[in-house]
């Protein structure tokens, strides 16, 4: 029941029994404002048109939706991923903390380093400079570089981390006014914790996320998130991975290290 074999939707084919999947899937998210379900009638009229468009743009972030869904297309493995898990499809964002996964993809990218080193060049440092950094990302203030400058253990790591996480996950789950899927929250907390909390409290990803349909400088959710891939002006390739690593966790669901 979880498969199509032909599209669904506006200029799709239309198979009774793939539309009925369709609005089953459908049937499984939840949307502000929207509380009757699809009629399983295999019919895919303009109520089901429109659901397809509503989730295209609320839970994928497209611009402009098609209302189609094809067997093998984005739209398809979107849904399927959002029904996934007791849960089942988006929840309030307030409702999240990283997940496993989540937290295991951060820790990856971000990588474990015992010494203090400069974030710009990944090298080791001796003194203190703006940038410096220790553990899993944590930036060594002025004022700690005493605790810090000789190195720490991984325990001390762990506890950073941890502590520097919480104030990322509350501003995702303050900051984000419509429902996300457990994937959705991951990615966003992961691209908060690099960017960091006021690039994106005034950012055209959290406007594009809030509403899909808001006017900004990017044509969508996707260019907008793509664009933070500089460091002192230069695009860094470093950040062109990672920004499509965490497009995947959101979009379709995929923790992958580049």
């Amino acid at each position: 029941m979880s498969k199509i074999l032909r599209s669904v939707g506006r200029g799709g084919v239309n198979l009774i029994s793939d539309v009925t999947v369709v609005q089953t899937l459908l049937n499984k998210q939840n949307f502000n404002g929207v509380t009757k379900p699809l009629k399983l009638d295999g019919k895919a009229g303009t109520l089901t048109i429109s659901r397809i468009e509503l989730f295209q743009r609320k839970v994928m972030g497209m611009g402009k939706p098609d209302g189609r869904v094809d067997p093998d297309g984005k739209t398809m493995a979107k849904l399927l991923t959002a029904a996934q898990g007791t849960a089942g499809g988006a929840k309030p964002s307030n409702n999240f903390q990283l997940s496993g996964k989540g937290l295991i993809f951060l820790k990856s990218i971000e990588m474990l380093r015992l010494k203090p080193y400069d974030d710009q060049t990944g090298k080791d440092i001796t003194s203190w400079l703006k940038g410096a950094t220790i553990g899993y990302g944590h930036l060594i203030s002025n004022g700690e570089w005493e605790k810090y400058k000789k190195g720490i253990t991984e325990a001390t790591a762990n506890t950073l981390f941890t502590s520097d996480l919480s104030p990322y996950i509350r501003t995702v789950s303050t900051k984000v006014t419509v429902q996300l899927t457990q994937n959705q929250f991951d990615a966003l907390v992961i691209f908060v914790y690099n960017i960091g909390i006021d690039a994106f409290t005034t950012s055209s990803v959290l406007k594009l996320v809030n509403d899909p349909t808001v006017k900004t400088g990017q044509k969508d959710l996707e260019s907008a998130w793509k664009a933070w891939n500089k460091s002192q002006g230069k695009i860094n390739t470093g950040l062109v991975n990672r920004r499509n690593a965490e497009w995947k966790i959101y979009s379709i669901n995929i923790y992958q290290r580049w």
